[in-house]
């Protein structure tokens, strides 16, 4: 039941549990199976990449009337200039830290640099969000993506603080923490195989995000990092046990996410402010 954003398609294979694998189970699936498994349009996944899109052409458009242009030498990213994005509510210490603008940590999350990131963003969360929303329901997706990638930006404020940052990847790596935390609660409760085959595939897609991240000076790591923990903390409280009466713990994994949440976003004003401004 997913309250009316979509039907679900009971050929597709949900398994034992109400569990649903990563990609469908079709010899010769579609465009939309490769590029995005589980798609529905009624979904908070369809709607923030239309928000995504929407965001990043308004962006184009105001660069190109108000600063040096939709395109500029310097973005190898294929995008607007910093100035720019800042003007739209990109990540900037100075301004959250001394001119009290937490908006920030928020804005970004509908920013990208250039065509190249937000390409590369909307894949990955075609690739996986759909199913994730089909598993743990919009709000507790809408919740993860949304707390992730201000965890995300949070750390980058904090540790990057001259970096001007924008993008979902906090978000979209929050989302895999989750998944890492569905996988580990449901992990008796999943086929074998198909357990250990999602737990090979998130954590290949992890490292090679930090090897990429490594590689290239103008990915933000502690973005990526801020929401993976943050992801896996609210995980416990809002990915979905597939049998509930067989875990003993589910309300102490509810509430150690909740408190686990608050506490690292004290944590993030806390260190934001413990330190002089440079």
């Amino acid at each position: 039941n997913f309250g009316g954003w979509g039907a679900f398609d009971p050929e597709a294979g949900e398994m034992a549990g109400g569990h649903l694998p990563l990609t469908r189970r079709t010899m010769l699936p579609d465009l939309i199976d490769l590029f995005a498994p589980w798609f529905f349009i009624r979904s908070f996944a369809f709607l923030i990449t239309c928000v995504e899109i929407a965001m990043f052409l308004i962006s184009m458009y105001v660069g190109h009337v108000y600063f040096d242009g939709a395109f500029v030498k310097n973005n190898d990213m294929g995008g607007p200039s910093e100035e720019t994005l800042v003007s739209m509510g990109a990540v900037s210490t100075p301004l959250i830290k001394n001119q009290f603008q937490f908006w920030r940590l928020f804005t970004p999350l509908f920013l990208h640099a250039g065509v190249l990131h937000i390409a590369s963003n909307l894949l990955f969360f075609s690739q996986c969000a759909y199913t994730f929303e089909r598993r743990w329901g919009r709000y507790a997706v809408a919740l993860i993506f949304f707390l992730s990638g201000i965890a995300g930006n949070m750390l980058s404020a904090v540790g990057n603080p001259d970096m001007t940052a924008v993008g979902a990847s906090g978000a979209l790596a929050g989302l895999l923490g989750a998944d890492l935390v569905y996988i580990y609660l449901n992990w008796n409760f999943i086929p074998a195989r198909e357990s250990r085959v999602e737990l090979c595939v998130v954590t290949m897609i992890i490292l090679l995000n930090v090897m990429i991240g490594g590689s290239k000076g103008n990915i933000d790591n502690l973005a990526h990092l801020g929401g993976l923990v943050e992801g896996g903390i609210c995980g416990f409280s809002l990915v979905k046990i597939l049998v509930p009466d067989q875990e003993p713990n589910r309300d102490a994994y509810r509430r150690g996410g909740i408190i686990g949440t608050l506490a690292l976003y004290a944590l993030f004003f806390i260190t934001l402010y413990a330190f002089p401004s440079s």
